[in-house]
């Protein structure tokens, strides 16, 4: 089965430019697509830092919205993007992913099931 099949969570396709901090490490790197269980980023080239290492990510949506977690990087892929997950996120980061993700989903009823999953 391939990680398509097994994947649980719709990802919805977002571009925007995200901001990151791991140690003394500030990077701004491109949004690709978003889950209720992480997302999928294209970081800079030839950026150096230890990916075994929890990072702070910044996402701004609008004049008073925003996402603000700790993820980890889960997986890299061959053509150098990440994979990132959830590791904490404050109940108002979550208000505005939840929002942002039935904004852009065609059908709503799957991120009521995937939310129901999660409990």
């Amino acid at each position: 089965m391939s990680p398509q099949e097994r994947r649980n969570n719709q990802r919805i396709p977002f571009q925007a430019e995200i901001f990151m901090q791991s140690g003394n490490e500030e990077w701004s790197s491109n949004l690709l697509d978003i889950s209720l269980k992480g997302m999928l980023v294209e970081p800079p080239d030839n950026l150096n830092i230890d990916t075994s290492k929890p990072c702070a990510l910044a996402l701004f949506l609008g004049e008073n919205a925003s996402i603000h977690a700790r993820v980890e990087i889960t997986h890299r892929m061959d053509n150098g993007n990440w994979g990132l997950q959830w590791q904490h996120i404050d109940i108002d980061s979550l208000k505005h992913l939840r929002r942002l993700l039935e904004l852009n989903q065609n059908d709503p009823s799957l991120l009521d099931r995937e939310l129901a999953e999660l409990g």
